[in-house]
């Protein structure tokens, strides 16, 4: 999304820390640990990657590993609410592609507690966090894609992503197990998706390729995308299987779309 100074990003620190934090302590111990970042840009501070806090949110006990990432999603998607949807009144599953360490899981099952959360992630490191923080999801350690088998993506030495897109700092190459959304719908008898959610850092295409059965069952498509080419293919995808575009936006290298079937 849009780049921000370090005095935007404070600001929005504490909005947050103040909206979120279950009371005044936690409120200021999640403003703390919201600014490592920029005291570790400033020198101040440096990152301890194999440490997890736990902080004490409105929407329970939430888990970060000291790292340049995790902490990063509070903002947009529990205090700003990025992804706009809400409490969904269509029946059928919801399915987070790419679920990171789990805040967008725990954003709708917040407002979505009698609906059942399918995970998928590829990284191990951030499986053991999605169980930490939304363990009613059902958690799938793979990477989705167009076929079964095997795909290369880049990891950080942290191990927060795994991405098909280059990245301006140091990664690595690991190679994950890889199946296609329809497969697994199929066995698991998934019949109505309420809302499919995806940020897979460039592998947007692919994954809704493998799942054209998969997405005639769904009523609704939020995710993110990872250039302008890709945006303009997946919205040219999502109009051609029946959705309604009803948000389109795109920022300096990523954008948003929500789309309703017809």
């Amino acid at each position: 999304m849009k780049s921000k100074s370090n005095l935007v990003r404070l600001k929005d620190y504490l909005a947050c820390a103040l909206a979120l934090g279950s009371g005044p302590a936690d409120k200021l111990s999640m403003f703390w640990k919201q600014t490592k970042n920029v005291r570790v840009r400033a020198g101040l501070a440096r990152h301890h990657p194999d440490e997890i806090y736990s902080l004490d949110t409105i929407y329970g006990r939430l888990h970060f590993r000291d790292n340049f990432g995790d902490i990063t999603n509070l903002v947009p998607l529990l205090y700003q609410g990025e992804y706009r949807l809400r409490r969904l009144t269509q029946e059928g599953a919801i399915l987070d592609a790419g679920a990171n360490i789990g805040l967008a899981a725990v954003w709708f099952a917040h407002h979505n507690p009698d609906k059942t959360i399918y995970c998928f992630e590829p990284l191990a490191s951030n499986i053991r966090m999605i169980r930490l923080n939304c363990p009613a999801a059902r958690v799938e350690k793979v990477a989705l894609g167009r076929e079964v088998g095997t795909i290369q993506l880049r990891v950080d030495p942290s191990g927060v992503m795994a991405s098909a897109i280059p990245c301006s700092w140091k990664t690595k190459e690991n190679r994950f197990d890889m199946r296609p959304l329809d497969d697994f719908c199929a066995e698991n008898r998934v019949e109505k998706v309420a809302l499919l959610k995806m940020d897979v850092e460039g592998m947007e295409m692919d994954v809704l390729t493998g799942a054209p059965k998969t997405l005639a069952l769904t009523h609704q498509v939020v995710l993110e995308t990872h250039s302008d080419l890709l945006h303009r293919q997946v919205m040219a995808l999502l109009q051609e299987a029946g959705f309604g575009i009803d948000l389109d936006r795109f920022y300096e290298s990523t954008g948003l779309l929500i789309a309703t079937r017809k």
